[in-house]
């Protein structure tokens, strides 16, 4: 339907069922381009959603402005090089010339950009020696004999150690990797890459001796091979002679068995790019054929790993060093797009970009073209991915379970996720035309749009087809509860509510200064918050402010029963994914609250609308673009429900936390989810599940500056499975 609904609309929820029934009807039918089956679990390896996503890089994260691309892409991982370039700038000829402090730097902005590092020690300091008695070169190739296998297990042990006393324990919850592309002749050499892998295992089994000695045994995950995509060493020399000499040769799945059953890896490491030279191939072939090898590689991957995680710790359309345009044009964000998707259905544990961000000159710092998608400069349009990419880390995050999509047609991709709040689907269009998807088996909801050619876009599937932009994705959000944000944004909330409203007003009543509206991190690093704040805390507050850009915009409409009649007092949530604003209808059944635009930019967060009342239940309804100069409008109709067994609320409580913040939560039983709403109107909170609990415990934070001392100043609001519907008042009193 084009992205934009009429300016009055009945709630979705209204025909959810008559949608779902029909959908579910025409599951089998040759129409449909994808079919989806709720109540059938996924036929790939994987079961559930548990996936990181991340970037690889070397040295350019560390400048400034890539570290602020790494959080607005919201990296989970990234990949630590703790090798070649960092080695030459921080080692000397012996260990008491080590620049430890360059690698807590180094790691620090990493934490800076809301990520994991998974430090990678890919080679050896200089004060190792090599095998010839030279000091060692710094690069994967080098070759060791016993005396430099143990110099080089003692220095990564050391560097762990040192993590962990600079970090504290946090830092040996870190994945750590050993060595690098072992098996590819062109990075290590004949030393590792030719036979059984035996000179990588050694080196493998001394460093995770040597760390089990220093920190005790099981104490760390460490993991490897980074294993190459292709074979061991099949270059041939100009006489047909194999480069690795007499050594026998073995394929990538023989190699990886190899190493990991000499010494066990407690996670695995592998790479992929488009197994392909420039200009080999077609990108249909590439799209089509060889992403299917991807996906097969990915499962048999699993099933060696056998339950222990796996990462695709290197992953790119394209890995010659010539460096293939295509990686800068849009044909590669439908390639990670789906790469990413087939990487969760057959069981890996998180995929990492190589290369995030680029080199200012254009070259990566050995000197080809660059891999990267996104500049280190902030102002400069990042590589046709990088938008892309965004909603895909959106998507998978979080939990759910993986349901089964049947996907007619070699140009299509899908992936669905049946979450707590219900389903959400994905679609790749791997062909360069706009298409329209057709998809039964889900119900009528709002949808995001996005290629490498253009932004994110609202649109609506109706519950037969969806619009997919050429090489672009869709995600449709079946619960209708909006994407999760990314966790910078969240902090930076945390951080305005708790340390600048009191100056620029809360957030979700507009109130913002018009200096601070949408500022970059450049304006905030300038301000007076400059002088108070951490660097990770600017960050963060930068990338809440771009999500509030249109902070103040007005929703107006009306609540009603089945017959017309207005409802008065009824509550009207503006929601994201744990939090929004809200208002009351008045006599006449009308409301005004004010949200933010769900689209101004990838960091909003509200992005659906939910009416309610005691007696009359809930209906539910998208914002969407406006289509009049006041904004959107909605209507209401909310229906009875048929079951009078209202959710239960037991022990409301409220504990001050300090710090300006207090904790609010209830246990409940039969509520679908629970919203804690300031009574005056204005702010909402989700209340989240407590991981763990046997009361069904769900907890939410407010600001202190939020909670006044009036009686009843806050109402907890659950809503059942069955759209019954129920209310409490409670009192939150400030600590004098």
């Amino acid at each position: 339907m084009g992205g934009r609904l009429p300016v009055r609309w009945r709630p979705a929820v209204r025909f959810a069922g008559a949608l779902l029934l029909g959908s579910l009807l025409l599951g089998g039918s040759p129409a449909a381009d994808i079919a989806v089956r709720l109540d059938q679990p996924s036929t790939g390896f994987a079961q559930s959603l548990d996936f990181k996503l991340g970037t690889n890089e070397i040295v350019d994260l560390y400048r400034d402005g890539g570290i602020d691309r790494a959080a607005l892409y919201g990296a989970d991982l990234v990949r630590v090089w703790v090798g070649h370039r960092f080695l030459g700038a921080a080692v000397g000829s012996t260990p008491t010339d080590f620049d430890w402090n360059q690698l807590h730097a180094f790691v620090q902005r990493v934490l800076d950009a809301g990520a994991t590092p998974m430090v990678s020690f890919v080679a050896a300091p200089a004060w190792v020696t090599a095998a010839d008695g030279t000091p060692s070169s710094q690069h994967e190739s080098e070759r060791f004999d016993a005396a430099g296998v143990r110099g080089y297990a003692e220095y990564v042990a050391a560097a762990i150690e040192r993590l962990r006393d600079h970090f504290g324990p946090v830092a040996l919850t870190w994945p750590y990797t050993i060595w690098n592309e072992p098996n590819n002749h062109q990075n290590a050499g004949q030393h590792y890459a030719c036979g059984s892998g035996a000179a990588y295992a050694e080196l493998y089994a001394a460093a995770r001796d040597a760390v089990a000695a220093r920190l005790g045994s099981g104490v760390v995950a460490m993991g490897g091979p980074s294993l190459d995509a292709i074979d061991t060493g099949a270059t041939l020399n100009p006489d047909g002679s194999r480069t690795c000499g007499n050594a026998p040769d073995v394929d990538w799945s023989t190699y990886l068995r190899s190493v990991d059953s000499a010494s066990f890896h407690d996670f695995l490491t592998w790479h992929w790019y488009g197994m392909h030279r420039i200009g080999e191939t077609t990108s249909a072939d590439v799209l089509r054929t060889r992403l299917s090898w991807f996906e097969n590689r990915v499962r048999v991957i699993s099933g060696i790993a056998a339950g222990r995680p796996h990462y695709v710790e290197e992953i790119n359309f394209n890995g010659d060093l010539a460096v293939d345009p295509l990686v800068h044009a849009p044909i590669n964000g439908a390639f990670l797009a789906s790469a990413t998707l087939r990487a969760v259905r057959q069981g890996a544990s998180g995929l990492l970009v190589y290369k995030g961000t680029s080199d200012p000159s254009g070259r990566s710092p050995r000197g080809e073209p660059d891999f990267g998608l996104w500049s280190s400069a902030i102002a400069d349009t990042p590589a046709p991915a990088f938008g892309v990419m965004q909603l895909v880390r959106r998507f998978v995050a979080g939990s759910g379970r993986l349901t089964r999509v049947d996907v007619r047609g070699p140009d299509l991709d899908a992936l669905v996720v049946d979450t707590d709040q219900g389903p959400r689907a994905a679609v790749v269009n791997l062909s360069p035309s706009h298409r329209t998807v057709r998809v039964t088996g889900l119900a009528a909801a709002p949808a995001v749009t996005v290629s490498g050619e253009s932004a994110w876009t609202p649109s609506w599937f109706d519950g037969a087809s969806v619009s997919v932009p050429g090489f672009g994705l869709a995600v449709i959000d079946g619960s209708l509860s909006g994407l999760p944000a990314l966790p910078t944004v969240e902090r930076g909330r945390r951080t305005y509510d708790t340390r600048c409203s009191s100056c620029h007003g809360v957030t979700p009543l507009g109130a913002l200064a018009p200096g601070l509206a949408g500022a970059s991190k450049a304006r905030v690093d300038g301000s007076h918050a400059a002088a108070r704040l951490t660097h990770n805390e600017r960050i963060n507050l930068a990338s809440f402010f771009s999500g509030w850009r249109a902070a103040g915009r007005g929703v107006t409409g009306v609540v009603q029963d089945a017959k017309g009649t207005p409802i008065a007092g009824a509550l009207v949530i503006g929601a994201g994914f744990d939090s929004g604003t809200a208002a009351w209808t008045d006599a006449a059944g009308q409301f005004e609250l004010h949200v933010s635009d769900p689209l101004a930019s990838v960091t909003s967060t509200p992005r659906r609308l939910i009416a309610l009342h005691a007696d009359h239940g809930v209906a539910y309804a998208p914002i969407t673009q406006g289509a009049t100069s006041s904004g959107p409008m909605a209507t209401f109709a909310l229906l009875a429900p048929t079951t009078g067994q209202r959710p239960v609320l037991a022990s409301i409580y409220a504990v001050d936390e300090g710090n300006g913040i207090y904790r609010l939560g209830t246990a409940s039983a039969g509520a679908s989810e629970i919203w804690a709403v300031a009574a005056a109107g204005g702010i909402a909170r989700r209340l989240a599940h407590q991981p763990g609990s046997a009361f069904g415990v769900r907890q939410t934070h407010i600001a202190a500056a939020d909670a006044s001392t009036a009686a009843g100043n806050w109402v907890v609001a659950a809503i059942g499975s069955h759209g019954a519907v129920e209310l409490r008042r409670v009192t939150i009193q400030s600590t004098p």
